[in-house]
């Protein structure tokens, strides 16, 4: 019997859901520990489950996460969701009424495009008074910003999270339509500013050396040298 790609990506993605722990009773347990808003515990929580592991440096989103944890942002953008695992920290350690929207492209040449039934787990992310918004589109598309805008109406935005197109055209006009939504006092973040190989066609770099010096900001980083990640912050 042969399944459609869309239902064996089902059963691929049960199969990890079933090797070695259940995810559902995992976030639960999490949710009722004494700690559930810890910026460590909730890092590393992301980062030890196969499912929604972030592509991310463990002491780089370990820092971040404090940072968001101490800002406690009450509307943020994430574009560039892929497994889900910077959004999961990123609702946890929101304010309890947060607007949360991910915005991500399916099929996206880095990293994004998650399925359906992905989308199924990401709702269990936020907690009860929160509002999450998934999006699955092109946020460079002008139909896309209006989508945003509209979820926002008069908010304006505490914290931008641009990890979609990492090419340098992608991530300034990311920047670009994006940024006049972040409030003054707000935070714009980018990942993987540490230079990649060539081969990997990432852009991210030359333009975060560009758009720093505008700004207050702070670079995360373990290891200028190692190649992928790193987070950017700018305070705007």
């Amino acid at each position: 019997m042969s399944f459609s790609p869309e239902f064996s990506g089902v059963r691929r993605y049960l199969r990890r859901l079933s090797k070695g722990f259940s995810l559902f009773p995992l976030l639960a347990r999490l949710g009722s520990t004494e700690r559930p808003d810890d910026p460590v515990e909730v890092a590393k929580f992301a980062l030890r489950t196969p499912v929604i592991r972030p592509k991310q440096v463990s002491r780089e989103l370990i820092q971040f996460a404090s940072m968001v944890a101490n800002k406690k942002p009450r509307s943020v953008l994430e574009i560039g969701t892929n497994l889900g695992g910077t959004l999961f920290v990123l609702c946890r350690l929101a304010d309890p009424s947060a607007t949360l929207i991910s915005l991500d492209l399916p099929g996206g040449q880095f990293g994004g495009g998650y399925r359906w039934f992905q989308a199924l787990l990401f709702q269990h992310f936020p907690s009860r008074g929160q509002r999450l918004h998934l999006i699955r589109d092109d946020s460079h598309k002008f139909d896309v910003w209006e989508r945003v805008a509209a979820i926002l109406q008069d908010q304006k935005l505490d914290l931008l999270f641009i990890d979609g197109d990492h090419t340098y055209q992608g991530v300034r006009t990311d920047f670009e339509m994006y940024s006049p939504l972040v409030r003054a006092g707000g935070m714009i973040v980018f990942h993987d500013i540490v230079q990649h190989p060539a081969d990997v066609k990432c852009g991210v770099s030359y333009f975060w050396n560009e758009i720093k010096i505008r700004y207050r900001h702070e670079e995360i980083t373990e290891n200028p040298t190692q190649g992928w990640a790193g987070i950017g912050v700018l305070f705007t």
